[in-house]
């Protein structure tokens, strides 16, 4: 009998270890990331991701899933970059320093006209020509073409606010509204004939912050088990009962 005891005992602490091992919830985090991608295929795209401004567009993010836990937050890094091209032509009698701007204003909204980011970023490229040669080549001692021109920035942030959550939860996607537009400029002396390209790209990282669903404290899930324990030895004990009698 001392060994049925023994067995019941061990049975209900298995149980409740069991039961235990579910523990309590901790807080995790579910990531997803999104590169612009341009709709219309044609030499507005570069091969490696950079797209002519200006650009108005979407950018798409996996919403998150209810039936993993309770949504807390969101944080969402933008990350814009600016690449672009360059040439001038020094056309005056004296030499002279150009001044090359790579700079651009990129948007991210959600809702629709709502500005969540506001990037600008910016870098300039200063060049020393002599005075015209007489082509116009943007080429040779008066001249430059530069190319590989480029400016980035990121910024992120995290939102709490439960207006602000409903545009992340069900299925399907969240769509960003990305715009991007072109200040680049060259300043030099007063003859000078000069152009300038500017692409843009734009990726989207989004970490929901969450609450899994919950599942039972460690105390609660012990309890639970004494209780199965006491019920399987309450029926061991009706057994003996009877095999004695």
């Amino acid at each position: 009998m001392t060994t049925k005891l023994f067995q019941t005992l061990a049975a209900a602490t298995t149980l409740a270890g069991i039961v235990a091992t579910a523990g309590a919830a901790n807080a995790a985090s579910l990531s997803y990331s999104s590169q612009y991608q341009y709709k219309p295929t044609d030499e507005a795209a570069s091969a490696d991701g950079y797209y002519i401004t200006d650009i108005k567009d979407t950018i798409s993010v996996q919403k998150f899933n209810s039936a993993l836990g309770t949504l807390k937050s969101v944080t969402i890094e933008f990350i814009g970059n600016l690449k672009g091209d360059a040439g001038f032509e020094n056309r005056s009698n004296n030499a002279a320093t150009v001044l090359v701007n790579l700079a651009g204003t990129l948007n991210l909204q959600l809702p629709e006209g709502v500005d969540r980011f506001e990037l600008n970023p910016e870098q300039s490229y200063s060049y020393t020509v002599a005075r015209r040669d007489g082509v116009l080549d943007y080429a040779g001692t008066s001249g430059r073409t530069v190319a590989g021109l480029s400016a980035g920035i990121t910024e992120t942030k995290t939102f709490a606010d439960s207006s602000f959550l409903q545009y992340f939860l069900g299925q399907g996607t969240t769509d960003f509204t990305f715009l991007a537009t072109a200040n680049s400029s060259i300043s030099g002396p007063g003859n000078l004939a000069s152009y300038v390209t500017t692409l843009a790209s734009a990726n989207v990282n989004v970490t929901y912050n969450y609450d899994p669903k919950a599942v039972p404290e460690p105390s609660a899930a012990i309890g639970l088990g004494l209780v199965a324990g006491i019920g399987l030895m309450s029926q061991r004990r009706k057994s003996w009962l009877k095999a004695s009698n």
